[in-house]
């Protein structure tokens, strides 16, 4: 009878050995039950947080009426709430694994929705800057990471479908919210329409509250011995039949071997369970921000658990209510290692992420001013149409992107090429239709921005490195994010034209897209200097 050792299968469907010795104080993800309400709970925050950042350009239309500005800084408004929100990935994680996903969650959705309802009061684009920009951005980023963790821990080889459902939020409130938003517009005004939309986002706190932690193993006597409960102090006291070292001599040497090395997680138990009542060490699972099916890469489940159950832990430190914690460091230093900067494969994968962030929002911002220049009726419906092809594009690329015969990097490659060259050529068209046959081209190619990043990560780096590299994108992204609409926006001011916006969006992501065909010809010669270094060793 094996103690630490559970069969599955491999994407070979080769019987691998996953250990799960030590992981009694993290339950396996039991791929369902109460899991589906916490993918319910994130498909609805995606709507709502989602459905209003990327609908933001029929605001940004009223704006640019109402106070008159120019059109590079009043982008700065949406700019800087992607930017923050994308920016504060590292920060929200270190609080996830201080508070856990509820009371984060809860937290951003507060602070964004007061924000939010604040906005409605600005006189100026600057103000919308701070409450808009800065303060919904830190509101989101807040509620971003949990949205997606919540869902990772409770499913294993259900997990690609589950993200794949809670992320299609995302489309699906972009296909909502901007014809909403229009029409909230026209019948209350730009400020009745804000604060509405600031009420909306406070039912992300119910919503956040159904993120439950994933329920503890029942304790039985396999998983965890039970020893005498030994007190140093009063050690003389106890009775010659209640020390250990009668009992483990009485027991035999199995039994000596077996609970001494049971005795240090045991002792890890006990202050885990202490902590577990805030989700403490959640982000140091190496697999958290994975969102595929764990069956092909089963072989990592055992190290994910065993990785947090097997460090030496520090003391935690208070620092009043400041998270000084020795999970909150190690949550941001895991986010912000700058070591994978070395590695020319990351390297090139960032340079590609920070190129599709620069061109991804321009769209979403400009494409209802543009066509209403353009005289076309109803330009919020190209959002919706951005949307709903999103939507579907998600879930079909999520789907076969876990099929073992396809290659995930030349899907992604590809899709984000297209996206690129259709958003270019969208400046060609002068009627609706025209552009809803680029609105749909583009929504349904760049579902792979969002959804396939996590999994050509791991393709590409391994598991193990997954959260460093997340956490650096999400600050790549967000630099790149404050830099697009902007400058669009300028580019608009200085020739009066839509169209070289609209051209550097299309260069920039189409180019993000063919840099990562050089990939393999890095990972080619990698190997061949290992394959060298390993002739060299053993001559």
């Amino acid at each position: 009878m094996s103690h630490g050792g559970v069969k599955t299968r491999n994407g070979d469907g080769e019987n691998v050995e996953s250990s799960r010795e030590g992981s009694e104080s993290l339950a396996p993800p039991p791929d369902g039950g109460w899991g589906w309400m916490v993918v319910f709970a994130s498909f609805m925050i995606h709507i709502v947080t989602d459905g209003m950042t990327y609908s933001f350009g029929v605001f940004y239309a009223e704006f640019l009426t109402y106070f008159n500005e120019g059109k590079g800084k009043t982008a700065w408004i949406v700019s800087i709430l992607v930017g923050v929100t994308l920016s504060s990935g590292p920060i929200s994680s270190s609080f996830v694994n201080r508070w856990g996903c509820r009371t984060v969650t809860v937290a951003g959705a507060l602070l964004s929705a007061l924000c939010v309802v604040l906005s409605s009061l600005a006189n100026n684009v600057n103000a919308l800057i701070v409450t808009i920009g800065v303060g919904t951005g830190v509101g989101f980023g807040l509620i971003y990471l949990p949205a997606i963790v919540s869902v990772t821990v409770w499913f294993e080889r259900y997990r690609s479908l589950a993200t794949g459902i809670a992320v299609c939020g995302s489309g699906l409130g972009t296909f909502l919210f901007a014809p909403i938003t229009s029409a909230l517009i026209s019948n209350y005004g730009w400020r009745g329409a804000m604060a509405i939309i600031g009420a909306l986002i406070l039912n992300c706190i119910p919503l956040g509250l159904m993120f439950r932690p994933v329920p503890e193993r029942p304790r039985t006597p396999v998983t965890e011995p039970m020893l005498p409960k030994v007190d140093n102090n009063n050690k003389k006291k106890l009775k010659r039949s209640q020390s250990i070292e009668h009992f483990l001599r009485v027991n035999g040497k199995d039994d000596v071997a077996r609970l001494t090395l049971s005795q240090p997680a045991l002792n890890k138990q006990q202050e885990q369970k202490m902590g577990s009542r805030h989700g403490s060490g959640i982000m140091q699972r190496p697999d958290v921000l994975y969102q595929g099916s764990m069956t092909s890469i089963s072989r990592y489940r055992g190290a994910s658990i065993d990785r947090r159950l097997t460090k030496e832990e520090a003391p935690e430190e208070k620092c009043g209510w400041l998270p000084c914690s020795r999970e909150f460091k190690v949550a941001l230093s895991e986010m912000l290692d700058i070591s994978l900067l070395v590695d020319p494969v990351f390297i090139l994968f960032s340079v590609s992420n920070f190129l599709t962030s620069i061109g991804f929002y321009i769209p979403y911002v400009y494409t209802v001013p543009m066509s209403e220049k353009l005289g076309i009726e109803n330009p919020p419906y190209l959002i919706s149409i951005i949307g709903a092809s999103n939507l579907v594009g998600r879930i079909i690329l999520g789907y076969i992107s876990d099929k073992p015969w396809v290659n995930r990097l030349l899907a992604y490659n590809i899709c984000l090429t297209i996206a690129g060259i259709s958003t270019a050529a969208a400046m060609f068209c002068w009627e609706f239709w025209g552009l809803a046959m680029y609105a749909t081209a583009f929504g349904f190619t760049i579902g792979a921005y969002v959804g396939l990043t996590s999994v050509v990560l791991v393709d590409l780096l391994g598991l193990e490195k997954l959260t460093n590299a997340f956490g650096l994108l999400l600050l790549f992204q967000g630099i790149a994010s404050l830099i697009g609409p902007p400058f669009a926006g300028w580019l608009y001011d200085t020739y009066q034209s839509y169209s070289p916006g609209f051209y550097v969006a299309g260069g920039t992501i189409s180019l993000s897209g063919i840099i990562l065909f050089l990939i393999p010809v890095f990972e080619r010669r990698n190997n061949r200097w290992k394959n060298q270094e390993m002739v060299l060793e053993q001559i």
